[in-house]
């Protein structure tokens, strides 16, 4: 079986440590598969991607002659290179990625070399994170894909239902899908109003594969001292922030932050990296004492690695809540922004649940691919 990749992964306008950590887990599982010939990620950049450009608004400012912000949206697009290099060596050195790349003229035009593609993670079925439109790419229906199977493995359509404009489309597209899981458990539902195959909710693809799987990639020890690790992938809350310094405080943590779009420092107390690549962001959540953040992801690995951790609001934030509640942790979510301490996580339970799930989602995709019969619609 040969098996191709598509979703928000390695082409990112943000490099995002969680769209290409699914990916590379996903290729990771499917590479340990018997029957698995070869499983790589396509190398597809999206109809926005293609005009995309970055802009830190420096010549902008420079013309206002506001000289403080030009300087400093100067060194975030430094740093923005930085982690941006990071990013590309860890694609080289860790991730099977198709020779080819292609935009979806070419990707439509093609001769793929698989005989399965899988539409895999993120939020790649919601048009509002497609720029109004959706990408039919990711939900399999080029001309280059309608003699192979096709399977959707975790898509998300981000939080509630689809506006009546694009109920149509999305019930088309399914039609084109043999096999759809999705990952949300809230969405199982609403998928299904435009639907009669079957839907399954299934884990993200980080689960798929154990803590050991990660070793690999971790990077060393950022600092000596224990710590809390801080994290805002979207949305700079400030009631996140200001609980995270006050609970660091409270126990005596240095802190560390990774979100992005910040300025770097370093002080006695703190550490900002906005330049941090894959490797220091699995350490940053490995060998913290307790994470903070608003991210899915970070929840994620928090629970792969038996973190104590607590989640925050944000925009987009019904994935975050879900998967908390999923795990029987919705006490760590504040979706008021109100921390409140907790008691320790029992990660005894938690694991019951992530190893029952975990090989609910493997078995599911291996009979996806394994099965000769294709779901009818």
């Amino acid at each position: 079986m040969k098996i191709g990749t598509i979703s928000v992964n390695i082409n990112t306008p943000d490099y995002n440590y969680g769209a290409l950590l699914h990916s590379w887990a996903f290729i990771k599982y499917m590479q340990k598969l018997d029957f698995v010939q070869s499983a790589e990620v396509i190398d597809y950049l999206t109809p926005y991607l293609e005009t995309y450009k970055e802009d830190f608004h420096i010549i902008e400012k420079l013309k206002e002659k506001n000289y403080y912000e030009a300087r400093m949206n100067f060194r975030k697009y430094r740093w923005y290179k930085w982690r941006k290099k990071k990013f590309k060596n860890f694609q080289k050195r860790y991730m099977t990625i198709s020779k080819k790349k292609y935009n979806q003229k070419k990707l439509n035009d093609s001769v793929l070399p698989y005989d399965t593609v899988i539409c895999e993670s993120d939020v790649i079925w919601s048009p509002k994170l497609t720029k109004g439109e959706f990408d039919h790419s990711f939900f399999l229906s080029l001309d280059s894909m309608k003699n192979l199977k096709k399977i959707a493995y975790s898509p998300s359509m981000g939080d509630g239902d689809l506006e009546e404009n694009y109920q149509k489309e999305f019930k088309k597209y399914l039609k084109n899908i043999d096999y759809i899981s999705c990952r949300e458990s809230y969405q199982v539902d609403i998928i299904k109003q435009y639907t009669n195959k079957e839907v399954t909710k299934v884990l993200d693809p980080v689960f798929l594969i154990d803590k050991k799987d990660y070793t690999e990639i971790i990077g060393p020890r950022l600092v000596e001292q224990k710590y809390l690790l801080l994290y805002l992938p979207v949305n700079n809350n400030k009631k996140l922030r200001d609980a995270a310094r006050e609970y660091a405080l409270k126990n005596n943590l240095f802190m560390i932050e990774i979100s992005t779009k910040l300025e770097k420092k370093k002080t006695n107390n703190l550490w900002r990296i906005p330049d941090a690549g894959i490797e220091e962001f699995l350490s940053g959540i490995k060998n913290a004492e307790v994470i903070f953040t608003n991210s899915l992801h970070a929840v994620c690995f928090s629970i792969i690695f038996k973190k104590q951790f607590y989640a925050f609001s944000r925009k987009y934030a019904g994935k975050v809540r879900d998967i908390c509640k999923i795990f029987d942790l919705s006490n760590r979510y504040f979706d008021d922004d109100n921390f409140i301490e907790q008691k320790k996580i029992n990660y005894n339970e938690v694991y019951k649940k992530y190893k029952k799930m975990q090989k609910e989602s493997q078995d599911w995709i291996i009979n996806a691919l394994t099965e000769d019969n294709k779901q009818g619609e």
